[in-house]
This record gives structure tokens, sequence and C-alpha cells, in this order.
């Protein structure tokens, strides 16, 4: 049931809300005091969009999120009112202040006054993972003084909320922040409509029929952070974040079941119910140095430590399961980067060293499960531009290792290459070739068998391996004033991939994983943004079309869509009206069809007054947030439908209150990614 919640309503869409210019692009823009000398709204500098922030935009606009939205960056999906900021499809965004990784939230506590420029990185190098694209905002720094930020945003007619507040204190060379945030969503009448196609291993063919019912959830994430900086003459920059995530969530899903066998129907019911509590702890201690003008150097550690569990109640006419797992780890992250500067052109190098151990206990059959694995990246690209080429090698090499519950290593080579050629100032044509190692997940390699429902098991595979994913990308660009169009051809294959299959054993069907066979998903992708009958009615839109082709140890499936995504955005003064609409983008990955984004239609208003930003709007004024999902497979396929019925015409209001004091200055950047994420193991939700 946590797709419901997580997935399919307000975790993706109504989530809770550099040091300065590089070398080579100081001399762009300049501000001093009240003056600003502006720049062309979009300067394209290697394989970056940098954007200077007019001061206009900066009055109409209270804080980050909303100024983005302002900015209208092409590929970005912007929500000022919820402050979600995101890529289309199945894209990673990776989010920075001044290069260091943060989450959406902490983009709402920065006042749109402080930052200088936005830098968008459209296809960032190997030095950056798995992400697809980067978006990093330079903010000043402030010699003294002080920093309050309130976000409120509340629906009078549904259980949802979003709030989010932050102190900042300044002195001198240091800078202190408490920060806290919570996005609960209680009484969210959610429910399924199920079809589900079973073939036992006697041949007998059943099929079952639900009818979902109205029944409320509920999901609250709790997050608090408590931060130091220190900075020394643009030289040096020590920076400590103590952080705390509390998630306390309940799924529930009930309906009426139709289950026809052999042409003999019989009518029951069932109930799924699950509580996922955990508790995640860390601390980020990070530290810049700057060698020479040529050389600089970045460290990193975060250990973590989690504590959760994971109860759930299965009840049918045909059988009862009860569950519940107890969780806890912890998380080692190391990361050191250099970069120089020569030749007349620039080399990055670093390490990254991942330890994870997870430790899950069954409460009722006091089974104990432990997972230790090591996963060591080493990365090395250079990066040069001559004339009207830029050019960039790069090779990783990835060392997994796995402990327990089995034993071995694997390593591999991920090479990156990427030109790009400016035939103009206002076009870019790129190619881009890169590969990436994806590890298995602690729910994939769990080999504890569950039962799901009356027919159906599930467990994960010790045997699982890393697979590599290799992407190729052929991109076009054009501008021309306030006009940005780009188009883009993408191709993302993975062999012997980690994907999903069901068998039959010792007469049960079971669910579990398997590196078999191959994932290709091809991609037609274009962008259109530009100002709409006045220069203050801007229009984005980006939509394209997908094709893909899994095949595993006894299928083969394709399956096509195609999607859109657009915004019309209305900035004048100090209002900005919105209307955004997001459609459903499907993936296929192994038998599986889920959604990454829902049929979602958003509209808000918002009026800025000195410190503050009043907002209004509504949420699918034309229906539910809905998500769809569908298994292929033969033995035990099935088609579901989740609805969250509260989004309908869910109403928002609510304010943001930001209030600084104090002198400003640039911002060192701190450019590595140190975030963690808690998983549970449990995967026999339905």
């Amino acid at each position: 049931m946590r797709p419901i919640i997580a997935g399919l309503f307000l975790s993706a869409s109504l989530s809770s809300m550099a040091q300065g210019a590089d070398a080579d692009t100081t001399a762009m823009a300049k501000q001093l005091d009240e003056i600003v000398v502006q720049a062309p709204a979009n300067i394209v500098v290697g394989n970056k969009h940098i954007f200077y922030p007019v001061k206009e935009l900066k009055s109409a606009t209270n804080n980050c999120v909303q100024l983005l939205a302002g900015l209208q960056i092409p590929e970005l999906i912007v929500n000022p009112a919820t402050g979600s900021v995101s890529l289309s499809g199945d894209n990673k965004l990776s989010i920075r202040i001044n290069g260091r990784q943060v989450s959406e939230a902490e983009l709402a506590s920065i006042s749109s006054k402080d930052i200088t420029k936005v830098e968008y990185i459209d296809n960032p190098g190997v030095r950056y993972g798995d992400a697809n694209g980067v978006l990093d905002i330079s903010v000043k720094r402030h010699d003294g003084g002080y920093g309050v930020m309130l976000n409120i945003l509340q629906s009078p007619n549904r259980g949802w909320g979003n709030y989010s507040a932050a102190f900042k204190y300044y002195l001198g060379k240091s800078e202190w922040m408490v920060d806290y945030s919570s996005n609960p969503m209680w009484n969210m009448d959610c429910y399924r409509d199920n079809y589900e196609h079973i073939i036992s291993s006697d041949g007998i063919s059943i099929s079952r029929f639900e009818a979902g019912k109205k029944v409320p959830n509920r999901m609250v994430t709790h997050h608090a952070s408590v931060q130091y900086s220190y900075a020394y003459a643009g030289n040096l920059l020590l920076n400590v974040q103590a952080r705390l995530l509390r998630r306390n969530d309940k799924n529930i899903s009930e309906g009426d079941i139709t289950t026809d066998v052999d042409s003999t129907s019989v009518i029951g019911f069932e109930r799924e119910s699950s509580l996922i509590k955990s508790w995640q702890a860390d601390l980020d201690l990070y530290c810049f140095y700057k060698i020479n003008n040529r050389n600089k150097l970045y460290l990193n550690i975060v250990p973590t430590i989690i504590d959760g569990s994971n109860s759930r109640s299965y009840l049918s006419s045909a059988t009862t399961i009860d569950s519940e797992i107890d969780n806890s780890g912890s998380r080692l992250l190391a990361e050191a980067i250099w970069e120089t500067r020569f030749a007349g052109g620039s080399l990055s190098s670093g390490l990254r060293s991942s330890y994870s151990y997870d430790k899950a206990r069954y409460v009722l059959s006091d089974a104990i499960v432990k997972e230790v694995t090591l996963n060591n990246y080493i990365f090395s690209e250079w990066s040069q531009s001559i004339n009207n080429w830029q050019y960039a090698v790069g090779l990783g090499a990835t060392l997994f290792s796995i402990s327990h519950p089995v034993s071995y290593s694997a390593s591999f080579l991920n090479p990156r290459i990427s030109l790009r050629y400016k035939p103009a100032d206002s076009s870019t044509l790129l190619l881009s070739l890169s590969t990436t190692t994806v590890p298995p997940s602690i729910n994939q390699l769990n080999p504890v068998l569950q039962q799901v429902d009356a027919y159906q098991f599930s467990k994960g595979n010790i045997d699982l391996r890393p697979f590599q994913r290799y992407e190729q990308q052929l991109a076009y660009d054009f501008s021309y004033r306030n006009i940005y169009i780009k188009g883009r051809l993408s191709n993302r294959y993975a062999n012997n991939p980690v994907m999903g299959e069901k068998h039959y054993e010792a007469g049960d069907i079971v669910g579990s994983f398997a590196n078999a066979g191959f994932n290709n998903d091809f991609e037609i992708n274009a962008m259109l943004r530009m100002p709409l009958f006045l220069t203050q009615l801007t229009l984005s839109v980006d939509g394209g079309w997908h094709s893909t082709v899994s095949k595993g140890l006894n299928y083969r499936h394709t399956y096509s869509q195609p999607f859109i995504n657009a915004q019309l955005m209305y900035m004048s003064g100090p209002w900005w009206v919105m209307v955004k609409y997001n459609s459903s983008y499907n993936s296929l990955w192994g038998e599986m069809i889920s959604s990454t984004n829902q049929n979602l239609l958003n509209i808000g208003v918002g009026y800025t007054y000195r410190k503050a930003t009043f907002m209004a709007g509504i949420v699918n004024p034309f229906g539910n947030v809905a998500l769809h999902s569908e298994n292929l497979n033969a033995i035990a396929g099935f088609d579901r439908t989740y609805q969250a019925s509260g989004s309908n015409q869910l109403v928002w209001v609510g304010f943001t209150l930001n209030l600084q004091q104090g002198k400003r200055r640039a911002k060192m950047q701190k450019k590595l990614d140190n975030s963690t994420i808690y998983e549970s193991i449990n995967n026999t939700m339905k």
C-alpha cells in the first residue's frame, strides 16, 4: 500500500517545499548593493546552463522554489506552492546548494534575494554518479545578522499539510542553522481496483476481481537538523550537520473480492494494512580546502544509524497473514574529490566508498537476516574546450562486495564520453555515452520466504549480482531571445539486470528476482519554453514518446507510451499564477509496468508583500490522482489502479515568511553527494 501514498500522491507532487561564479564566468554578472548589471537570461558554458536572476524576479518571489519557477528552466518540473523540483519521467535530479547535495525541503529556507546564480547541468559527469541532471544554486553568505524562514501550507477540506521552519544566525566567519519540516497526510481516502489472473501448479485457472472501498490512510515524515559552518578567506570551509528523520505511515486497502475458479464464483473480502515506523540519524562532516588557484580538495564523511519496524496484517475469506519485522542498521559514506586545472583543461578525480550493515528480525518466527555490503567507486574525468568544441572523457571503477547473507565480490569499469559542439552562440549539439553500475537492493537479496496471500509467496535471491546500465544521448538545443527549444534522442540499455520473476516452488507460486536478459528503453523527447502573448506569461512544454523492450528468464514484453508535462506561469510585479499538468509516465521493468508520474493538474496563485508570500490553489479539480500498475506474468499477473480519492478538488492555502538581516558575501561550494535513505526490509505488499 505504500505506493498509494508515497508514489501516488503528495510525495512526488505535493512533497515538502558556489561559491560565486566560476573564474571564466565571473565577469558575466555582478551585484553592487541594489544596482544589478543584468546578463542574458540563459548563458551556456560547456554543459552548464547558467541563469542570473534579475532584481524584478527576486522582488516578486520569496524563496528559492518560487524563483526557480519564475526562471522556467527547461527540463525542470517546478511547483512553487508545494516546493517540489524534479525531472520528468524516470530521471534522477541531484539538487545542490553551493554544490552540497540537499533535499527539496532545504530549498524553501533560502531567500530569493540571496541567490546569485542558478546552474543546471543537463549531462553531468562521472563524479555525479547516476544523476541525469544537476541543479546547483549559488547562495550568498552573511557576515552577520540572522535569518528566519517559515512556510505553512494547509488544506481546509482535506487532511494534508506541509510545514517547515528554519532559523539562521551569522557571526563573522561562522553560520548556525536549526530547521524542521513535516509533510503530514491523515484521513486521506484511498482505494484500489484490482484484477488478478492466477494459474496454479496443477493447471487450475483462477481469476480474482477486487472492487476497492475507500479507506483513510496516513503518512507523515518529520525532519530536523542542526548545522554549523566556518569559512575562512575563500580557502577553507568546514561544515557539520546533524540530522534526524522520523517516519510514521499507516497504509490500508480493502475491498470485495469475486473469485472465479473453473467457472465457479465465490464472493468474499480482502483487507491489507501496513504500519511503518522508522528513525534515521546521521552526522555530515565536510571540509573544503583550496590548495592554490589550480587545485581544490573536497572531503566528506557521513555516519548514519537507522532503526525501524514494519508490521503487516492481511485478512481475506481464504487466509489470515500477520508479520512483523524489526529493522536496524548503520551506514558509513566517505568521499574525496580533487580538482585541478592545467593545459587548458580540468581534471576531476575522486573516491566514493559506502559501507552498509542491515539487520532484520522477523518477530513471529524469530528469524534473523543480516546484510553487509561495501561499494567502492573510483573515478577520473578530463574535460577541455577547444574553439567551438568541448569534450569530456571519464572512467570509473566500481568494486562491490557483500559478506552477508552470501559472500562475493564483483568489479566493473564505467567509461563515459561526452562531445559538445556549438555551431553558433544560440545552438548546441551534444553526443553522450555513459555506463553505470547498479547493485541489488536489500529487499531483492532478502532470502526469507514471506507469504503474500492465499496463492502467492515472495522472497529475494542471494545470488543476485550488480549489473551495468548503458546510456546514449543525442541532443540539440536552440535559443532565440526568450525562446528555447531542445530535441533529444536517448536510449537506456541494462544488461542482465535485476528483474522480477515468478515460478512454481513446491506447488506454490513464488515471486523472486533474477539477473537475466536485458531491458532497453528508447525515448524521443522535445522541450519548448517561450513567452505567450505577454512577456510575463511563459509556456513550458516537455513531452515525447518512449518504448521499452524487457526480456527475462521466460518472457519478452514490449510497452510504449506518449507523455507530456506542461506549465503556464504568469509573473507580474508581486503576483504569480501557475497552471501545471503532468501526465503519467509508465515504465516497464521486467514484467512490471508502473507509474513514476501521475495525471495531475495543479492551479495556484501567489502574492508577495514585503517579506511574505500568500498563496492558494486547488489540486485535480477534475479527477483523482491515480497510479496504475500491471504485472504481465503468465502464471500470476495483475492489473490494478490505486486511487487517492481524497486528492480530488483538494484546496490549499498558505504563506511563506522569509526575514533576512545582515550583510551578504559569496559562499563556497560543497560538491559531494552525502545522502542516505532508510529502506525497510519488506517485499510482500500487494
